[in-house]
Formats: structure tokens, sequence, C-alpha cells
């Protein structure tokens, strides 16, 4: 098959799976026109919109499969779509959660609000309701996204987020440490809950012994060496899920601290080793990890467990193709 991932690149996952199609046999390029501090460097093609749409000619006609990302397509308001479906394309629309998070949903399905995403309740109908006239097939990647577009288009499926795990050295807590680093690293600290953590650290100072660091604002990679040293990692608080940096963190053997609405923890495999962890428990949760190094250990080999097992890059990208086939 040849297939094109465009525009938008999300937690690098465009270009990890890129990269694993084309270990499987498949011809697959991906076009990221979004770029921000994190800088993510994969296997991918780092352009703009303009120099995309230079080539969209020769992408129609050599191209099998258009996979978007994050209700995106190659022109604003989908103005491609009745053409590409005209020309009988196949199409897939990944969305990724803040494409489709309407807050009167939230309101009814998360106990914590959320920040606004890029657009309002309107927009996103609108939105959907326009990609779902021309792709029939959406993925998404857990059942916290899933509610948000399962009434609009014919097929969802919920793929896991893909993990080169290979390339993350395992540094596992040292079960001797008495002095525990902690990081928490947010892309987004309103949607990530970061006050209520900082609350949490300034409470626990005094306590207990340990290093607390906030990462922001910096790039992907130096991000990446930087939670090598970690013995905690805190993900987010609010949303009740979990993503890409809990998988990167459990790759590298770290507990991972989060919360996992209920409803969405029961469709995760069962082993999944997040600690659970609220706005209201988060002190009490870090605590208990501080004052015991050799749990810290324990789950962080259980986080690189999991990892190895449903989100590696071979595995997620043999259910996309799998998905592939269906259309």
């Amino acid at each position: 098959m040849k297939i094109v991932h465009t525009p938008t690149e999300i937690a690098g996952q465009m270009g990890i799976i890129c990269k694993e199609l084309r270990k499987q046999g498949h011809h697959a390029a991906g076009f990221n026109c979004f770029h921000t501090y994190l800088n993510y460097k994969g296997d991918i093609i780092n352009t703009d919109a303009f120099e995309v749409m230079k080539e969209l000619e020769f992408l129609v006609k050599n191209t099998d499969i258009f996979h978007f990302h994050n209700a995106n397509t190659f022109m604003q308001d989908f103005n491609d779509l009745p053409f590409l479906k005209e020309k009988g394309k196949k199409m897939v629309m990944h969305h990724w959660g803040s494409d489709v998070r309407k807050a009167e949903m939230v309101s009814r399905l998360n106990p914590y609000p959320l920040p606004p995403t890029y657009y309002t309740d309107e927009e996103i109908n609108k939105q959907l309701t326009t990609l779902s006239q021309y792709i029939d097939t959406a993925i998404v990647q857990d059942y916290e996204a899933y509610p948000y577009v399962k009434d609009y288009y014919k097929n969802v499926y919920v793929l896991p987020l893909a993990c080169n795990f290979e390339a993350f050295p395992v540094s596992y807590p040292s079960v001797t440490n008495t002095n525990p680093v902690i990081i928490h690293a947010p892309t987004n600290r309103s949607f990530k809950g970061s006050d209520y953590v900082e609350a949490a650290v300034n409470q626990l100072y005094g306590k207990a012994t340990f290093t607390y660091q906030m990462l922001e604002k910096i790039s992907h990679e130096k991000a990446l060496a930087m939670y090598q040293k970690a013995d905690i990692i805190i993900d987010q608080l609010l949303c009740g899920t979990y993503g890409m940096f809990s998988v990167e963190a459990m790759a590298m053997g770290k507990p991972v601290v989060a919360f996992i609405r209920d409803d969405v923890r029961s469709q995760f495999p069962a082993d999944l080793p997040i600690v659970q962890a609220t706005p209201e428990t988060i002190a009490d949760v870090l605590l208990e990890l501080i004052q015991n190094p050799q749990r810290r250990h324990e789950i962080g080999m259980a986080g690189r467990r999991y990892v190895e097992t449903y989100h590696s890059a071979e595995r997620v990208a043999g259910e996309l193709i799998k998905i592939y086939q269906q259309l």
C-alpha cells in the first residue's frame, strides 16, 4: 500500500507509524505542517501547507490511502475532501482528543473541567459533520476520546499510541535511593492539572525528602534525556486518560502517576500499571511512592512490560494495517 500521513504531527505518532509501515513493506510518507518547540524529528517531512499543496496532484495520483490527523486535511474548510472522494481515494481521520472534546460532553463525562480546546462546540460539531460526510473511518487512541466521535463516523477504531520502546534505555528507579527525583512536564499546565501537582509538592516539603523538577518549553529530545534521571513521573490529573508522556516514561521503566477515569480504565488491559491519583489524592499518592523505593522499582518494571506488550510500534502498525484493509 502507498500511504500518506498529513498534516499534523501529534506526539511523534506520525513519524513512528510511517517508519514502522515501511518496515512492514508498505510505502508511507508523513508531511507535518504543524511546528512547535517539541521539535519532533521522526521519519517525516517537516514542511508547510503551501509546499504540500504544490505536490497535491502527484500525491493524489500515487497514493492509495490518505491518513489525516487532528481534524485537519490539506485545505481549510475541507475543500479537498469532495475532490479526493470523487477520485475514489481511501481516507482515515485520526482524532487526538483536543480536536473533538466538546465542553458540554466533557461536563457530562469527566469529573473535572478541562480548559477550552481549539474550537467551540458548534465548530467541532460542524467539522465532524463535514468530515464524516466524506470519510467513513475514524481512529482514536483510547476510550476517553471515543465518545466524542462515535456518533459521527460509520466506523471508529481504537488504536493505542505507538512507541519504539527499543530506543528508550531502561533506567529503573534504584531501590536504595532515599531522595527520589519527581518530574512533571506539562505541555499545557491547565490541561495537565499542574497547579494541583505543585500544591501537592508544596504540601510534602518537610514531610519527605525528594527533588522536584517541572519541565516546560524544552525540546522533546532534551526532555527525554531528563526523564532518564527521574524516579517518579507525574503525567496528567484531569483528563481521565494517559498520553505519550506516560508511554515514554513507562518505556524507560519509570512509575507514572495519572488520573484514569474508571470507565476508561475498564477498557484498558487489566495490567495497566499507572498509579491512580486525583487532584484530591495526589499528595498522599506521591508520599507513598517517595517512601517506598522498592515499589517504585516494581512499578517501573511493570510499566516497561506494559509498553512492550501493548504499545510496540510493530504491534500498533500491524493493527493499523488491518484497519486499512477494511477501508
